[in-house]
């Protein structure tokens, strides 16, 4: 699915208050397994899924990430991180309760799992991170900047960048970036490792091949190695040698790769990744003559050139239907009925020209033009049903839904407009079509408040029981 990314982000002073006591050994969570469901103690409707490594014990501090979905799925990142976790010894926790469009929920949630797992478990406070996809991602770095006293060392940041588009925070130092190559974030992603390049702050950003999702567990795992070498570098944790060696061996074969295929942004990101991640670690002196070299060449600007003029391109397919979506509000019926069929046409010619896209990148600058309108459009559609005008989100939903025949979101999205508006006759239906479209998981009904008004309807178990048995 195309999640959503929130675009504008509130700022609200957040305090997240330490716990001053010393943890427990909590010998009721169970070690080496994805606890879906831990309620926090001071506040039974806040919880979170949980990862302790098999060798768990509160005599030592660990490393914790603190993971943010935007869709609340908490064990989502949990058993994305987990093997990882398990590897090298970090605790991950998943909210159950963070959210897309509810900032209250994220805040309210990050300080109840915040005193909870300060509470229950020995916890590195040097080695504190923030993960988050989308949405989630902007969450995660909301909480860096704005908790000063949590002291939180770095960022995981899927699909999206700083918690403010466009502005560089004042901290955290270390920022992990992924995006996918069809991700309408890509851009923005993009942006932020250019800034942190210039500004010279500490980053690794990886690019790889799919839509706006979490990274793929590989990915996960390399930003879990990266934190743990970072670590090492700044001597909050002891070097592992062996360690080192295999991670430099690695970013050395990936810049020679870059040099073969005379790909010059990849040698760029190979050699700062040589010259930044191992400085005191390694000897890097020919690898910053390298780079010094490659920053000030012709080939560089050059690609760098390229790179900038996709980004020019997406923003130009993107802008014109970004203004019919925005009209679309405030037209009158007729006006809209108008501005729907141009807005449809828009999007299916985008599909029309990434279709027929004779590169891989001119294809890709297609596709995330059409997700980028798409998450527009579904957007707009949350944001009038948080101002209960109903009918216009199903509006938008349905829309969305007339543009990508396969995709479920929208169907569910309008079934839970329907839902709020008291609809339980047209919620039903919409929630039948999100199925028929490939809406597989039942969790995503069951645990959706927006949905829990037809929790009692004898239609609405019917869904359930049947997606559950197949």
């Amino acid at each position: 699915m195309k999640w959503i990314v929130v675009r504008v982000v509130v700022l609200l002073s957040l305090t997240l208050p330490l716990s001053c006591q010393t943890a427990a050994a909590d010998l009721s969570v169970p070690t080496g397994k994805v606890i879906e469901d831990v309620h926090c103690s001071n506040d039974a409707g806040q919880s979170y899924a949980l990862y302790l490594p098999s060798n768990y014990s509160a005599t030592r501090a660990w490393p914790i990430i603190y993971a943010f979905d935007p869709l609340a799925r908490g064990k989502l990142p949990v058993n994305l991180f987990k093997d990882a976790a398990e590897k090298y010894g970090y605790i991950v926790v998943g909210s159950n309760n963070s959210r897309n469009f509810s900032l209250d929920d994220s805040l309210k949630s990050a300080n109840a799992i915040w005193n909870d797992t300060h509470l229950r478990f020995a916890i590195d406070e040097r080695q504190t991170y923030t993960a988050g996809f989308s949405g989630g991602a902007r969450v995660a770095g909301l909480i860096a900047v704005n908790c000063p006293q949590c002291k939180i060392a770095g960022v995981i940041a899927q699909g999206a960048g700083y918690w403010e588009p466009g502005h560089p925070p004042s901290g955290p130092s270390l920022y992990f970036l992924t995006v996918g190559d069809e991700d309408f974030n890509w851009p923005e992603v993009i942006g932020v490792r250019r800034e942190r390049e210039s500004a010279g702050t500490p980053y690794r950003v990886r690019v790889f091949a799919g839509p706006h999702q979490w990274a793929p567990k590989p990915l996960l795992q390399e930003a879990i190695e990266w934190l743990r070498l970072k670590s090492m570098q700044a001597g909050i944790r002891k070097t592992d040698t062996t360690f080192v060696e295999e991670e430099f061996s690695r970013a050395l074969a990936e810049a020679r790769d870059a040099e073969k295929q005379n790909d010059a942004i990849a040698e760029l990101n190979a050699y700062r990744l040589l010259v930044s991640d191992f400085h005191g670690l390694k000897d890097v002196g020919e690898y910053e003559r390298k780079l010094a070299a490659l920053k000030s060449s012709p080939t560089l600007k050059d690609a760098l050139k390229k790179e900038q003029e996709l980004i020019d391109e997406q923003h130009a397919l993107t802008r014109e239907t970004s203004m019919k979506l925005g009209k679309f509000l405030d037209a009158s019926f007729d006006e809209r009925m108008s501005l729907r069929r141009e807005i449809v046409d828009n999007f299916r010619q985008l599909q029309t020209q990434a279709e027929h896209a004779d590169k891989d990148n001119r294809r890709n600058v297609f596709e995330r033009s059409f997700n980028d309108l798409w998450a527009q459009g579904v957007e707009a559609g949350q944001g009038q049903m948080k101002q209960r005008h109903f009918d216009l989100a199903v509006n938008y939903f349905q829309m969305m839904g007339e543009v990508s025949p396969n995709e479920p979101w929208p169907a569910l999205l309008s079934a839970e407009a329907w839902t709020a508006a008291g609809n339980k006759k047209e919620a039903l239906k919409s929630l039948r079509e999100a199925v028929r479209r490939g809406l597989k998981n039942p969790d995503l009904l069951e645990a959706n408040r927006n949905l829990s008004a037809l929790a009692a309807e004898p239609e609405f178990q019917t869904i359930l029981a049947e997606m559950k048995k197949n």
